[in-house]
């Protein structure tokens, strides 16, 4: 028996952020797995997930909101997480490329915590998403 394959999410996800209509102009289109700018932008993390059917898997992220080196507060950090979690919300009626998603949690809300080294403002949600194939 062939089952379908299942869609990349990272690739969804980053492709998701970047083009939300209210989350563009916080970013700017700086949605990465890595962090290259020292403006406003989102990172993600893959946090692996489990797949209890070969129809389902469950993936885990972690999404690092990050304000801009040069802001003077956490308030455009905090923005653009509180943002970011509405539009993650939003995953289950968008369509993602190879399939969709049918469910998010957040075991995590926006964690502050401000990068070690620069100072820099950071956020930190966990989201676990449920998805199925096309």
């Amino acid at each position: 028996m062939a089952y379908a394959l299942l869609p990349d999410m990272d690739q969804a996800l980053i492709t998701y952020l970047t083009g939300h209509a209210s989350l563009a102009a916080l970013h700017g289109g700086r949605v990465a797995t890595k962090l290259a700018s020292d403006l406003r932008a989102v990172r993600i993390s893959s946090l692996g997930g489990s797949q209890p059917w070969p129809w389902e898997d469950r993936p885990e992220y972690q999404v690092e909101w990050w304000g801009a080196r040069v802001d003077a507060d956490q308030g455009p950090a905090k923005t653009l997480a509180r943002t970011g979690e509405a539009a993650l919300w939003d995953l289950v009626s968008s369509p993602v490329a190879g399939g969709r998603v049918t469910g998010v949690a957040m075991p995590l809300s926006q964690l502050w915590s401000p990068d070690e080294t620069t100072g820099r403002a950071r956020y930190i949600t966990h989201v676990a998403l449920t998805v199925h194939p096309a």
